[in-house]
C-alpha cells in the first residue's frame, strides 16, 4: 500500500517515497517529536496479516535495535498505524555501495578503507550474536564523508523465523527450501551466499566472513565474485567454482590476496572465523617483521669504503670491524614482541560443552592445545591440527580438565576420582578419591590443588596418593580455584562466605598454609589466576579482569582494568571458563555472562516459539502436569526455586537460601520435589507449589541426593545418589519417614533415571559400555536390559503417553518408539540445535503435556539461535595485558 506524502505512521509523516526494499517500499519521513528525519520501511500486507509471523518480526528486530556502531544503519523501532506496520530506520544520504562498484573498479587503497569499516560493523554486530546473513553492495551505503554503514543488519533472519511457508517477493531474502523451517532456511543473495547457507543449512558468522570476501572482491575487480545468468548457475558457481583471482589488480597486496583466499574457503571449518581477524589481516597484524639492528652499532666514522685512509688505518679499523662482526653474531639481538592473534576453535558438530558446572577448557602450558569437556569426554585440540581428538580413557562423564606443569599429562575427573592420562596415550592413572572439583591447578612443585566447596582445599602429589586437607573452612563457606603463589606459602583461592549470595559476591584470596592468615585482595569477584607478569586476572559477571599485583607485599598495585568481555561463567561454582598458559596465551569459552538464558517452545520439526519469561540464569526447567506452569531453579543470590506461569509469566519463589537443583512435580501438579544442598550435601525435598507452606526433607545422608524423577503413582521419589563420586539409582517414599531403598547399583555410573507413564519401565544413562547410553529396564525389576540409545545418548524422558523416549546427543534430540512389552526402535532425530545441554548430568529440558519440548538457549543468541561451541585463543595475550595494565 503506497503512501502520500503527508501520511502520518505514529508520529512520523511522510514526505517523500525513496526507493523499494528488500521487504517493502521505503519512505522519508519526518520523527514530529525529536524532529529528525528517518527512513521508513513499510512491511508488506502480506507479511503484517499473519500475527504469528509479524509478532516474530517484532522481537527480534526489538533485538537488532540495540546495535549501536557508527558504521551500522540504526533500527529505531516499529511503528503501527492502523494495518500500516513500518521499520523506522536511521535516513543515509549516499549512494550504495553497488552503485559505486556500477562506475568501474575501486582503487585498492579506496577499497580497503570501505572493507574495514564494513568489517567493524560486522566485527560489532557479531560480538552481540547477530549475523547478517545478506550482506550484499546494495546493503552497504558510503557518505560523502567516506562514512560506510551497512543496512540492514539481520533482517534476513527476523523475517526467516516465521514457521510457514511464505513467498520470496515479501522476504528481505530469497528462500530455496518449500517451507521455511527454522534450520532449512535459505536466506541472503545468491552471489554473496556461503555454500553452507546456499545448501539450507544453519549458519553462523562464517558465512558473514564470506559475504564480505565476496564484496571486498568485487570492490576490487569491478564484477562479481560469482557471477551466473541466473540464480541456479549462481548458486552453482558458489559451490562449485573458484573466484577468478586473476582478475585482481596488481596493486592488491599479497596479505589481502591470501585473506580473500581464507575467507573464500567452501569448508565452513577451512574458512577465516572471525571478521575481527580480518580486519587485523588487512592491517598487517599478521605479518612478519623483521626489526633492523640499531643503527648505532657500526658507527658511520667505521665504514672505511666510505672514505680514503692510510693503509695501516685501514687494516686497523677492518679489525675493529670484523670483532665488531663476530660480536653481532654472537650477541643477543633485539627483542621481537611477538603480535597479539586471535583464533576461533570451533567444536565438531556433533559436540557440545559438558559439565559445564566446573572448568571445562585448559590450555597447555606452552600453548601447544587446548583440552576441553564436551559429550561426557575430554577432548585436545593440537594448534597444527585441524581437528579435536578424543582422549582415550575419559569415555562415560570425565570433567574438570587440568594440564601437568610439562604438558605432558592431563588430569581431570571421572568416577569420584581424579585421575590423568599421558597426552601421548595410555590408560589413566587413579591420583585420589574425591568429589567434582572446584577448580583444579597442578604447580611447578607436582603438587595438586584441587578445591571441595565446602570441603575447602586439598592436596595430593602428581604421582597419586593419599589427599590431605591444605585448607579448611568453616561451615556455609566455601573454596574454589586453588593456586600455589610462588615460595609455596600463600594459596590464591575464591572464598564465598556463609552469609554471600551468588559467586559474583564472593571474594578473591590469599592464606598462608604456614599460619592460616587470609588476606582480602578483591571483593566482589571470582576464578582469579596469577600469572608471572605480576597481575591477577580475575572474572566478575563474565568480564575478565586484570590488576598489578605483588605476592610478596600481598599488595594489589593500582586499580583493576575490564579486558575480555563475554566470558562464559558456570552456575553453582566460581568457574569462569578461561585458561592461561605460561607462554602467554589465553584461551576461553565465549558466551552469556552469568549465563543468561531464554526459554522457547520447539515442535517435532524444529520450529521455535519463543516463552515471555525474560532472560535469567535458569537451571532444569519442569513444565507442569496440566502445561500451566513451571517450576526452574534461578540462580542470583542463590541458587532459588520458583514457579513462573507459562502465559503471564508472573512468577513465586518458594526457596531463599542455599541451592536448589532439578524439580520434578508431583503427578497431581500440587507440590514440587526438589534436591536442596541447604546444608552440606544435596538432599531431596519437597515443597506446595502454590508457596502455601514450608518445605519439607524428604531424604538425609552423607551423599548427594540428585532427584530425577517422580515415580506416576505419585508414591516415590526417583534419584540418583553420588557416593564417592559414583552415581547409584534409588528411590524413597514422598514422605519424611520413608526409608530410601537402592533401585540400581553396581561399579558402573547410572543417573538421569526415570519411570514410565505405566509404571512398568525405568529408563536411565549409563557408562558400562565406555561411554554414556541410553538402557531400559523392567521397573521395579530385576529384569532384562535393554539398549535404547546408538552412538552415545544422555538426558533421557519419557513422552507423556509412554509411547516414546527422547534423548540428546550431542546438540541433537533423538526419538525412540517404545511398545508395553519393552521393544525399542532404532533412534531417529527430530532436530538439531544449539540448545542448552546438562551442567554436571541433569536434564536442561521438558517435554510438555501438548508434546513440544520446552528448551533453553544463551539469550545473546536470540536474533539468530545460530552460535555455535567454540574456544576462542588469544595468542601473546600477554602482550596485551602488560600494555593495557602497566606494573610498577
Amino acid at each position: 500500500m503506497a503512501l502520500e506524502s503527508g501520511t502520518r505512521v505514529g508520529i512520523y509523516e511522510v514526505t517523500a517515497k525513496i526507493g523499494e526494499g528488500g521487504m517493502g517500499e521505503v519512505y522519508q519521513a519526518r520523527d514530529t517529536t525529536l524532529d529528525r528525519d528517518v527512513a521508513l520501511k513499510v512491511l508488506p500486507e502480506a507479511f503484517t496479516a499473519d500475527p504469528d509471523r509479524l509478532a516474530r518480526f517484532q522481537r527480534e528486530a526489538k533485538v537488532l535495535a540495540s546495535l549501536n556502531h557508527s558504521n551500522i544503519g540504526a533500527i529505531y523501532g516499529l511503528e503501527a498505524a492502523g494495518e500500516t506496520q513500518a521499520l523506522v530506520l536511521e535516513l543515509i544520504e549516499g549512494p550504495t555501495l553497488a552503485d559505486r562498484i556500477a562506475e568501474g573498479p575501486i582503487p585498492v587503497d579506496e577499497a580497503l578503507t570501505i572493507a574495514k569499516q564494513i568489517a567493524e560493523a560486522l566485527e560489532a554486530a557479531h560480538e552481540q550474536g547477530i549475523i547478517h546473513r545478506d550482506l550484499k553492495p546494495a546493503n552497504v551505503k558510503v557518505k560523502s564523508d567516506g562514512t560506510v554503514k551497512v543496512l540492514d543488519f539481520g533482517l534476513a533472519k527476523a523475517v526467516a523465523s516465521d514457521a510457514g511457508g511464505r513467498s520470496a517477493s515479501t522476504s528481505a531474502t530469497m528462500s530455496l527450501t518449500a517451507s521455511a523451517t527454522q534450520m532449512g532456511m535459505v536466506v541472503g543473495t545468491a552471489a554473496y551466499m556461503a555454500p553452507e547457507q546456499a545448501r539450507g543449512k544453519s549458519v553462523d558468522q562464517r558465512a558473514d566472513v564470506w559475504a564480505f570476501a565476496a564484496v571486498l572482491c568485487e570492490m576490487l575487480t569491478g564484477t562479481k565474485t560469482f557471477p551466473g545468468d541466473d540464480v541456479s548457475d549462481t548458486l552453482a558457481t558458489v559451490l562449485k567454482s573458484d573466484p577468478a583471482w586473476g582478475d585482481l589488480p596488481d596493486a592488491v597486496p599479497e596479505r589481502v590476496r591470501q585473506l580473500l583466499r581464507t575467507c573464500l574457503e567452501k569448508d565452513p571449518r577451512q574458512r577465516l572465523h572471525a571478521v575481527a581477524d580480518a580486519r587485523l589481516a588487512m592491517e598487517g597484524a599478521f605479518e612478519t617483521r623483521v626489526i633492523a639492528p640499531a643503527e648505532d652499532v657500526l658507527p658511520p666514522q667505521l665504514r672505511v669504503w666510505q672514505q680514503p685512509m692510510p693503509l695501516a688505518a685501514g687494516a686497523f679499523l677492518l679489525l675493529v670491524v670484523g670483532g665488531l662482526s663476530v660480536w653481532g653474531l654472537t650477541s643477543p639481538g633485539p627483542s621481537l614482541v611477538e603480535p597479539v592473534a586471535r583464533f576461533s576453535l570451533p567444536l565438531g558438530s556433533d559436540q557440545d560443552f559438558s559439565a559445564v558446572g566446573r572448568h571445562i577448557v585448559a590450555l597447555a602450558p606452552n600453548g601447544d592445545y587446548v583440552v576441553y569437556s564436551a559429550n561426557g569426554q575430554l577432548f585436545t585440540r593440537q594448534l597444527d591440527q585441524l581437528q579435536s581428538t578424543a582422549i582415550s580413557g575419559t569415555q562415560g562423564n570425565s570433567s574438570s580438565p587440568f594440564v601437568s606443569p610439562d604438558g605432558e599429562w592431563i588430569g581431570f575427573f571421572a568416577g569420584g576420582q581424579l585421575r590423568k592420562v599421558a597426552v601421548s596415550g595410555g590408560a589413566p592413572v587413579t591420583l585420589c578419591d574425591a568429589r567434582n572439583p572446584w577448580g583444579v591447578s597442578w604447580g611447578a612443585d607436582d603438587m595438586v590443588l584441587f578445591g571441595q566447596g565446602p570441603g575447602g582445599i586439598w592436596r595430593v602429589p602428581g604421582t597419586g596418593g593419599t589427599p590431605e586437607v591444605l585448607i579448611a573452612v568453616e561451615d556455609g563457606e566455601q573454596a574454589h580455584g586453588p593456586q600455589m603463589l610462588p615460595g609455596s606459602d600463600w594459596v590464591l583461592f575464591t572464598f564465598r562466605t556463609a552469609g554471600a549470595g551468588g559467586w559474583n559476591e564472593a571474594d578473591v584470596v590469599m592464606q598462608s598454609v604456614a599460619t592460616g592468615e587470609r588476606v582480602v585482595l578483591i571483593e566482589g569477584a571470582r576464578d582469579a589466576r596469577y600469572v608471572e607478569t605480576g597481575h591477577l586476572v580475575y572474572a566478575v559477571n563474565g568480564v575478565l579482569f586484570a590488576v598489578a599485583f605483588d605476592p610478596n607485599a600481598r599488595a594489589l598495585l593500582g586499580g583493576p582494568v575490564p579486558l575480555v568481555e563475554g566470558v562464559r561463567d558456570a552456575t553453582g561454582t566460581a568457574a569462569t571458563h578461561f585458561s592461561l598458559s605460561l607462554d602467554g596465551s589465553l584461551a576461553y569459552v565465549p558466551g552469556a555472562a552469568g549465563s543468561v538464558l531464554e526459554f522457547v517452545w520447539v515442535d517435532r520439526e524444529g520450529r521455535e516459539d519463543p516463552l515471555p519469561l525474560p532472560p535469567r540464569a535458569y537451571f532444569a526447567p519442569r513444565v507442569s502436569p496440566d502445561g500451566t506452569r513451571l517450576a526452574v531453579t534461578v540462580e542470583e543470590q542463590g541458587r532459588d526455586l520458583w514457579v513462573f506461569d507459562a502465559v503471564s509469566a508472573a512468577g513465586l519463589r518458594l526457596t531463599n537460601e542455599g541451592i536448589t537443583n532439578a524439580p520434578v512435580w508431583t503427578p497431581d501438579g500440587e507440590r514440587v520435589v526438589f534436591s536442596w544442598n541447604l546444608a552440606g550435601p544435596q538432599d531431596v525435598f519437597w515443597v506446595p507449589a502454590d508457596g502455601s507452606g514450608e518445605a519439607e526433607q524428604l531424604t538425609k545422608s552423607e551423599a548427594n541426593d540428585v532427584l530425577t524423577g517422580v515415580t506416576p503413582d505419585g508414591t516415590d521419589a526417583i534419584f540418583a545418589r553420588i557416593i564417592s563420586g559414583n552415581r547409584e539409582v534409588w528411590r524413597s517414599p514422598l514422605e519424611a519417614s520413608g526409608v530410601p531403598t537402592p533401585v540400581l547399583q553396581g561399579e558402573f555410573a547410572r543417573g538421569n533415571a526415570e519411570v514410565s507413564p505405566d509404571g512398568n519401565w525405568l529408563t536411565y544413562r549409563s557408562n558400562q559400555s565406555g561411554q554414556l547410553e541410553i538402557y531400559l529396564e523392567p521397573y521395579p525389576g530385576p529384569g532384562q536390559t535393554v539398549p535404547v540409545s546408538r552412538g552415545g545418548g544422555d538426558l533421557v524422558t519419557w513422552s507423556t503417553d509412554g509411547s516414546e523416549l527422547y534423548y540428546r546427543s550431542g546438540s541433537r534430540l533423538m526419538a525412540v518408539d517404545v511398545t508395553p512389552d519393552g521393544t525399542v526402535s532404532p533412534p531417529v532425530e527430530l532436530f538439531d540445535g544449539n540448545y542448552i545441554v546438562a551442567p554436571n548430568g541433569v536434564r536442561q529440558y521438558h517435554v510438555a503435556p501438548d508434546g513440544r519440548f520446552l528448551m533453553m538457549r544463551d539469550a545473546t543468541s536470540t536474533a539468530t539461535n545460530d552460535t555455535f561451541a567454540q574456544v576462542v585463543l588469544v595468542q601473546n595475550w600477554f602482550e596485551e595485558l602488560k600494555e593495557r595494565v602497566p606494573v610498577p
